[in-house]
């Protein structure tokens, strides 16, 4: 990889002709797109020889140390592949991979583009929150069903849940580690963890970034689940942790937490003592742990005078709001 990604045109081009030379396909429109914190993204239209026409969503790494979320496009590209037409909810459909970043200077995935309109949208109606509402909740507890046999043989499997929880637990102990400022209160919250830990559940598939926007809604047929760059076999109810304080309304757990998880319960089978708001409180700490690791470390290098990128300035406010409400929940938990 050259460090230098240039997701543009040319390279689909020059990519198109190595990986599809028979079809003489031509790129007619790129443009760059939102692709969340941690990746650079793209929608681009070509042009096949035969006429037809597609449509395709690219995914590349950034340059190194510029973001501040990492993942793994060799895992995620793996992932996807396994995941294809295997769950009743869609997935991203596959297409090329440049695994060297001979072609984009960076290692990049390419998948169909799917047509249709983010979950978070139709959320705004309040006349159809409760619609919006039984999406999310159906399409994760859909993903939580996946048969871990599917898997990529490379994702790590914990040897149980116990010692998935224990893993989980001394990293928020370990936190501040690696950077100049220690916070000691991780070490109490932790301890907390430790002491209160929920009655288990079957690991399962986690998708890492559960929230509305990564729902799309098309006009008929199932909904498709995008940006599995975090996926993991971990705890379900990780997933339902780090949706349930995102502040970004409207909140589809906040608006109505207990009918959220009375139906949560309903689709999953697990019992009133498996997932409560308790329960839910505890893993938003274990569903923030990797990705508060992370913002810390990128806040710290910029206090070091080693920017990565803008969004790490504008999470140095995020970092106080998180651990802030990290305490907030092991008090309530301890108490």
């Amino acid at each position: 990889m050259t460090g230098d990604a240039h997701l543009d045109g040319p390279s689909l081009q020059r990519f198109l002709g190595h990986v599809e030379a028979d079809r003489g396909g031509t790129v007619t429109q790129f443009r760059p797109i939102a692709g969340g914190y941690s990746r650079l993204s793209a929608l681009a239209e070509v042009r096949w020889a035969d006429g037809s026409q597609e449509s395709f969503v690219l995914r590349a790494d950034p340059p190194p140390q510029s973001g501040v979320f990492d993942s793994d496009r060799d895992a995620e590209w793996r992932l996807l592949r396994a995941l294809e037409g295997r769950l009743p909810v869609r997935t991203p459909t596959p297409r090329w991979y440049d695994a060297t970043g001979e072609y984009f200077g960076a290692k990049c995935l390419i998948v169909d583009f799917f047509q249709g309109r983010p979950l978070f949208e139709f959320a705004q109606s309040p006349d159809q929150l409760p619609w919006a509402t039984e999406v999310f909740i159906d399409t994760f507890c859909q993903a939580h069903r996946t048969p871990l046999d599917i898997l990529p043989p490379q994702l790590e499997r914990p040897a149980s849940w116990e010692s998935y929880i224990d893993d989980l637990v001394g990293l928020v102990s370990r936190l501040d580690g690696a950077v100049a400022d220690s916070n000691p209160f991780l070490h109490y919250v932790a301890a907390v963890l430790r002491e209160h830990r929920p009655p288990p559940v079957p690991l399962a598939l986690v998708h890492g970034d559960a929230q509305p926007t990564n729902i799309l809604v098309p006009e008929q047929g199932p909904v498709l689940l995008i940006d599995w760059e975090f996926g993991r076999i971990g705890d379900p109810r990780e997933d339902l942790g780090f949706y349930s304080y995102l502040p970004v309304p409207p909140n589809l757990y906040g608006a109505d937490p207990q009918a959220f998880l009375a139906r949560y319960r309903e689709r999953s089978g697990f019992t009133e003592e498996q997932v409560n708001s308790d329960t839910v409180s505890y893993f938003y700490i274990l569903g923030h742990a990797r990705l508060l690791g992370q913002q810390i470390e990128a806040a710290d290098a910029l206090t070091r005078g080693r920017p990565r990128g803008v969004m790490a300035t504008y999470l140095i406010s995020s970092i106080s709001v998180t651990t802030q409400k990290f305490l907030e929940i092991a008090r309530r938990l301890a108490s």
